[in-house]
């Protein structure tokens, strides 16, 4: 199914640049923030590189790369047969990154002043998850790692974006900010971790949330076609 939306999205960004072939491509580079409550209020970010291939009239398709991650906050382990509260056995780290080439069918209506952006992007690549069970001395101080779990797992998934776009500096340069929904689950990687410390249970990581976003563009052409 991944492999069927992937190549519809390139059979429609080739077809489409026969419109324009003149237009030559733009760069990006930006950052993505978002925080997540489906596990203690952490959040992760989201670095991408990539590039505006052309524009026809408000259709401006864009392909990049996408790399982020984050860390969850230590679970603390509680062993159930001591019965003193607040005595922990150990403690539990969680982190995922995923690296995900994005496809988006970018819609810009507007002007080079001010354009409105809507995003509907699809990413396809790999999730990688880690997870590390830390165990603590009899006086409850750390002392080291005790085991460690990592998974790797094949991803795909959508996002949406609507923003602002041509806070110029020059013709060559100019920004663009978006408020971000993210489809992303990092529960895969998690699903055939197992300790054998029967209370260390990996933490939800439903990671669809709300972000905002920050990019830089960049035409080193500067042409009066584009």
């Amino acid at each position: 199914m991944a492999s069927f939306k992937l190549t519809a999205f390139c059979f429609l960004f080739l077809c489409v640049s026969h419109l324009q072939a003149q237009k030559h491509p733009v760069f990006y580079a930006g950052i993505e923030m978002y925080r997540h409550t489906d596990f203690e209020n952490n959040g992760f970010a989201k670095f991408s590189v990539g590039s505006q291939i052309y524009q026809f009239k408000f259709f401006a398709p864009e392909i990049g790369f996408d790399f982020g991650g984050s860390s969850f906050r230590e679970k603390e382990i509680y062993d159930e047969t001591v019965l003193i509260d607040n005595l922990s056995e150990g403690l539990l780290r969680q982190r995922f990154t995923f690296s995900v080439l994005t496809l988006n069918p970018k819609l810009k209506f507007g002007n080079e002043d001010a354009f409105i952006t809507f995003s509907p992007k699809y990413h396809i690549g790999w999730l990688t998850g880690r997870a590390d069970y830390l165990e603590f001395s009899d006086d409850n101080r750390y002392v080291g790692l005790k085991e460690s779990q990592e998974s790797r797992a094949n991803t795909s998934f959508w996002s949406f974006a609507i923003g602002f776009e041509g806070f110029q500096i020059t013709t060559k340069y100019w920004f663009a900010l978006s408020l971000h929904y993210t489809l992303v689950n990092a529960n895969n990687v998690w699903e055939t971790m197992q300790f054998s410390a029967e209370d260390a249970f990996m933490q939800s990581a439903i990671t669809s949330t709300i972000g905002l976003g920050f990019r830089f563009y960049y035409n080193p052409f500067d042409s009066e076609n584009d």
